[in-house]
């Protein structure tokens, strides 16, 4: 299940989706082809392992944070979403699942029609032979099949604060890692836990837009029949299943103790208890990193703290989360295809020199960037990408022909 986070629509479909596709760095250009992969490759779990993906003449390799090759380019990949080491390991296909370690050596052969990356120790998975959802362990064999009444219609998903989603007859609930149910399934769609705290939706029917589809349809839950139906509210509950507070329009997940809500048709903040700890006063909202949240006023956005005060102005077409006390910023050209952007500081002062073609957010040490072409570069030469340290350092460049 694609993890949605609900967008109320505003304007028109195309407009409603489109906007979210746009709003980030990180995430398609609308100006090009609606798509939800992202522009350039980073790693975007937290929870991952620091190795990064490179590409040459068409394979995947890996180096790490000092920019050391440690796997040469030899694995299948698609678009720049996914290619994460997690525990150790790489989901390393696509239709037939198998895995390889941190050397590149494969260590779990294809014996399952379909997997997921590792999450704290175990990776949601279907076995070939029984058709048997399960999880397995970093040796490849089952390890949990959770504990369910009715098993003839359920689905697995990865773990997450150590609790992972099951839906059991169309109802979403949580297992533990003994495969206990301790949340009984009875939410209509229901989110991954963060920082002990996870949004649902109760009641339906009702219609929401997932976050990160191109679909100009908003998925219908609580009835099978298609036709006009309600917005649904998203709620909050605890590890006890407990329901607290008023319904939302829209939520995302809880980041350093706060949570972004929508409340009519701006954007607050709320705490663990519920309460509106930043009032809603903005078009646009993401959750807290390092300290700052990217807020968004008409169609620029700025920084605030966790006092809800504006840190850095509404100045930027495109901005990305604060890591390690950087976040890069900037725009795209108007061809969409490549654009300016750079890198800030908590001050709202470019903080590396260069500028880049594209950017990423910055992961344990690194991040991605396109590089601008030079006046000698011409139409179909090879495009330049590199890993850069805080400093702005180059620790890894590589060539990419476009074709590839």
């Amino acid at each position: 299940m694609k993890k949605p986070v609900a967008i109320k629509p505003a304007g028109s479909l195309i407009a409603t989706v489109c906007l979210l596709l746009s709003l980030l760095l990180t995430t398609a250009r609308v100006g090009v082809a609606c798509s939800w992969d992202y522009p350039i490759w980073m790693i975007r779990s937290k929870t991952a392992d620091p190795l990064y993906r490179f590409i040459k003449n068409g394979k995947a390799g890996y180096i790490d944070r000092s920019g050391k090759i440690v796997i040469e380019p030899k694995f299948e990949f698609l678009g720049n979403h996914g290619g994460e080491f997690h525990d150790g390991l790489l989901d390393i296909s696509f239709d037939d699942a198998g895995y390889a370690d941190t050397s590149g050596k494969v260590v779990i052969s294809k014996k399952f029609a379909f997997a997921e990356d590792f999450s704290e120790g175990l990776a949601v998975a279907r076995l070939k032979d029984t058709d048997a959802w399960s999880y397995i362990d970093r040796t490849g064999e089952v390890a949990l099949v959770p504990r369910l009444d009715d098993q003839t219609d359920f689905q697995l998903e990865s773990f997450s604060d150590g609790l992972a989603l099951v839906r059991v007859n169309n109802k979403w609930g949580y297992i533990d890692h003994s495969g206990r149910l301790v949340i009984p399934p009875k939410f209509l769609w229901a989110s991954d836990f963060h920082e002990g705290m996870a949004w649902v939706i109760t009641e339906g029917p009702c219609s929401f837009f997932e976050d990160g589809h191109c679909s100009f349809s908003p998925r219908v839950i609580g009835k099978e029949m298609q036709g006009e139906v309600s917005a649904c509210k998203f709620l909050f509950i605890d590890k006890s299943g407990a329901v607290g507070g008023k319904g939302y329009e829209a939520v995302k997940d809880f980041s350093e103790g706060l949570a972004p809500v929508l409340e009519g048709d701006k954007w607050g903040f709320i705490d663990k208890k519920g309460s509106m700890v930043i009032e809603p006063k903005f078009d646009g909202a993401e959750p807290f990193s390092d300290g700052m949240a990217r807020v968004k006023l008409g169609d620029s956005w700025g920084y605030i703290d966790r006092t809800g005060a504006l840190v850095i102005g509404f100045q930027y077409e495109l901005a990305d989360d604060f890591v390690d006390g950087l976040a890069p910023v900037g725009r795209w050209d108007d061809e969409g295809e490549d654009g300016e952007f750079y890198y800030i500081d908590k001050r709202g002062i470019q903080a590396i020199p260069e500028k880049f073609a594209q950017a990423s957010h910055f992961f344990k040490g690194l991040a991605h960037v396109k590089l601008r072409p030079n006046k000698k570069q011409k139409e179909g030469d090879p495009e330049i990408f590199a890993y850069i340290n805080q400093g702005g350092k180059k620790v890894f460049t590589y060539k990419v022909v476009p074709e590839d």
